[in-house]
């Protein structure tokens, strides 16, 4: 599974066959947590508990190494709001796996030595597909974004690393139940560009932008319902008057 080359090891996986979709997640996780090993012929193999000084595991440090993990993500204002939100859990989740750039792209899954016919981006075939592009910068879906902009008479440009986008993107009035709401389309919007990309993909379905954003707002519009106990307007009326609602 791997080699020594110039007394440094580097890994050279062999899969016995190619990953299903839902695997693909456990692999890339796999391989962020055997890069930083490295093999030793020389030394004995032990087990060590890195979460402490001496090696041994205890509860007390397990405790305190979930304690520590969660509180340097509450740290960041990013993830400050998306874990308040009160939205679906796996739009949460989403949300935590895009800022933290854990999606399978293939710029991803290239660098975890998945080997693919193309690294190309599915919708535009023309840049590789890394988080920022597929999300921000190619041209089926940088133009969703500029069309939310339009509603309000906003304008970009925007950053492609996913968490500057989400701030500069929903936080902009100076009501706070407004930003509220350009942090939830944000993650919807999000969400349903990431299912449509994998629907091309894997069922060779055709990416439809209108489409696209016809299902972000719907997501949107219903997980506003849930937040606000006072959001009674129908979906019609409020996707037709989105100026008025986003400002």
């Amino acid at each position: 599974m791997g080699i020594l080359v110039d007394n440094k090891w580097e890994w050279r996986m062999q899969w016995r066959r190619n990953f299903f979709d839902h695997e693909i997640d456990m692999v890339a996780a796999f391989m962020d947590e055997i890069d930083a090993v490295q093999i030793r012929l020389s030394s004995m193999d032990s087990l060590i508990w890195k979460a402490d000084p001496s090696g041994v595991y205890s509860t007390k440090s397990a405790y305190n190494l979930f304690k520590n993990d969660g509180s340097s993500d509450n740290e960041d204002s990013a993830f400050k709001i998306i874990w308040n939100l009160k939205i679906p859990p796996r739009a949460i989740a989403f949300s935590w796996r895009i800022f933290r750039n854990r999606l399978p792209t293939k710029a991803n899954l290239r660098t975890r030595q998945v080997v693919l016919p193309s690294y190309r981006c599915p919708l535009c075939d023309y840049e590789e597909e890394d988080i920022g592009h597929i999300m921000f910068s190619c041209t089926n879906t940088r133009n969703l974004w500029w069309d939310a902009l339009r509603w309000v008479n906003r304008v970009g440009p925007f950053p492609i690393e996913p968490k500057n986008h989400f701030m500069q993107f929903s936080h902009w009035n100076s009501k706070s139940f407004i930003d509220n709401r350009w942090e939830v389309l944000w993650i919807a919007l999000s969400m349903t560009i990431w299912k449509h990309r994998n629907l091309l993909v894997f069922k060779n379905q055709i990416f439809n932008p209108e489409k696209v954003m016809d299902e972000a707002l719907f997501h949107t519009w219903s997980w506003l319902k849930g937040i606000d106990k006072d959001f009674h307007i129908h979906f019609n009326q409020w996707s037709t008057s989105l100026k008025e609602e986003l400002s």
